[in-house]
């Protein structure tokens, strides 16, 4: 089995909310909640218990292409919104070229690269080309005359 980083499509990682509505502050809840970034996995012992009422933490299983957002809007039971802050200790480096984490976008193997080259060597290359077509043409059409 290969554990690299590179073919991870989805990642555990800890979430942390803020402003949750009191009633909203079960298992399921949360769950609720949390679901819209990911899979939740695993409530730390304080959301458990309802030690802490700051903030609920829950690890959860982040897909890469998901856009981490910094909150989240509740639609509620009674008709009416709410925003719930959203915190992240730690942010994976995710690529959402190819969809995976363990590099950025800009050093992606799958992302098309630009090199800048000076005039001098563009023209060069371009009137290389210009000459090699020339002569394959010829090749190919021996009755063509230039």
């Amino acid at each position: 089995m290969s554990l690299k980083l590179e073919e991870c499509n989805f990642i555990p990682v800890w979430v942390k909310l803020f402003n949750v509505l009191v009633h909203l502050w079960t298992k399921l809840g949360l769950s609720y909640i949390f679901s819209v970034l990911g899979r939740p996995l695993y409530m730390d012992a304080p959301t458990k218990n309802r030690q802490s009422l700051a903030y609920a933490r829950i690890c959860v299983d982040m897909s890469a292409s998901s856009p981490f957002p910094s909150s989240i809007l509740l639609d509620l039971d009674e008709g009416g919104t709410m925003v719930v802050g959203v915190e992240y200790p730690w942010k994976p480096q995710a690529c959402s070229l190819c969809k995976v984490f363990g590099h950025p976008n800009k050093s992606c193997p799958k992302a098309v690269r630009r090199e800048w080259l000076p005039k001098q060597v563009v023209e060069a290359c371009r009137d290389q080309r210009t000459r090699r077509a020339g002569s394959l043409s010829r090749e190919r059409n021996p009755g063509l005359r230039w």
